[in-house]
């Protein structure tokens, strides 16, 4: 139940700072990174999927958002 905790409490990190710097939930080794997938590449303010995922354990979740949050999109990309 904590780690899944843990999870929300990343994808809501992640909604208000889409830089945040976070430990992996399931293996606190890797780190979590982002990437906006749109339901419609032309209109991405219509919403799509939020895949948050693990640098180390691959670890995967999945966020559906029909109403994006104001950086949606902005980072797609594995630093």
């Amino acid at each position: 139940m904590e780690e899944r905790k843990l999870w929300l409490d990343a994808v809501e990190f992640f909604r208000n700072d889409i830089d945040s710097k976070i430990n992996c939930p399931t293996c606190k080794t890797g780190t979590l990174f982002t990437i906006d997938v749109a339901f419609e590449i032309e209109n991405s303010d219509k919403g799509g999927e939020r895949y948050i995922k693990c640098t180390h354990c691959n670890a995967l979740e999945i966020v559906l958002y029909r109403k994006p949050p104001n950086n949606w999109f902005s980072k797609n990309d594995v630093e």
